[in-house]
């Protein structure tokens, strides 16, 4: 990994790179519903200009994310400048790049709805900014971001601790170009943290939260009086984004149980060859009395040839 950030130079600038985009999403997420905040108004009824305007505020400001996320992989030499106008046509990022939009929308309808369950005077919104607090700022942006430090105190390969922030685009980009397993260990024994488990443990981080976010919204909505477009949204988005972190753990852990049964691990692991091997030993066995009886019958025949009692000579 060393190696292949040094045009970007070099992995510690990589790495500050990466906790300086993690970060500032968060801030950006924070910020932009204060300033929009009439639009996380109970009951508020704006124009469809206004509407227009804010949505393309959002969908400006994922953009730039997004953007700011493939500047980084550029960095590393994997993406040249003329391949981004049709990376989303490109089977190896269209999963991460739906992952990502997905993820950085749903965040942002979370926070969102912390605001609008206060202006409507609903208590739900001291629930929703404690699973806030708890899966984003203490499991995410704390122990996730502590752990990427010191490369999950060194159970991860050396400078790949940037996997646990999640960049699915950046993780994708990387392990699509490495000439080796980085989860490949020359121990008997495999590591018990490997990339793969790490990020089964961010999705499923994040699959925690979309079902608490979920669970509180559309409890919002049962007690609510009149429509909540902006929740309603919200709930839509936390629910596939929960399904696809839950799948994508499935997928892979089915992948990693297949590929485990695929391998070769000698004939003497293969099923039934404890009974061929005993089978192919008792040949063996029978072969080497046959052999050893024909050897004795011949030098008994020997013996008897050359015995003077044999041939008629008696010894006076």
């Amino acid at each position: 990994m060393e190696e292949l950030c040094m045009a970007a130079g070099g992995y510690s600038r990589f790495f500050r790179t990466l906790v300086f985009h993690y970060f500032g999403w968060w801030a950006a997420v924070v910020v932009v519903p204060g300033v929009f905040l009439d639009h996380h108004r109970c009951e508020a009824s704006q124009s469809y200009f206004a509407w227009i305007l804010y949505a393309a505020t959002v969908s400006a400001m994922l953009v730039m994310a997004v953007l700011l996320e493939l500047t980084v992989v550029q960095r590393l030499g994997l993406l040249q400048a003329g391949d981004l106008a049709g990376i989303w046509q490109e089977p190896q990022w269209q999963l991460p790049l739906l992952s990502t939009v997905l993820w950085k929308l749903d965040s942002y309808t979370d926070v969102a709805f912390i605001f609008v369950a206060r202006d409507c005077g609903s208590s739900l919104w001291w629930a929703s900014l404690a699973v806030v607090i708890f899966v984003v700022v203490f499991c995410q942006m704390t122990f996730n971001t502590c752990f990427a430090c010191s490369d999950c105190d060194g159970e991860l390969p050396k400078s790949f601790g940037f996997w646990l922030m999640d960049f699915k685009l950046v993780n994708a980009a990387v392990h699509g170009v490495l000439p080796f397993d980085p989860d490949a260990s020359d121990l008997p024994v495999g590591r018990q943290v490997t990339l793969k488990t790490a990020a089964n443990l961010v999705s499923l981080e994040k699959a925690m939260g979309d079902i608490a976010q979920v669970s509180i919204q559309s409890l919002f909505l049962a007690n609510s009086a009149v429509p909540h477009g902006f929740v309603i949204f919200s709930v839509l988005l936390g629910t596939m984004n929960g399904c696809l972190s839950v799948t994508l753990v499935v997928r892979e852990s089915l992948r990693q149980n297949w590929a485990a049964q695929g391998i070769e691990q000698g004939t003497a692991l293969a099923p039934g060859s404890l009974a061929s091997a005993n089978l192919e030993l008792g040949r063996g066995a029978d072969a080497a009395d046959e052999t050893e009886r024909l050897t004795d019958m011949k030098e008994l025949r020997y013996d008897q040839a050359n015995d003077p009692t044999t041939i008629g000579l008696h010894p006076s």
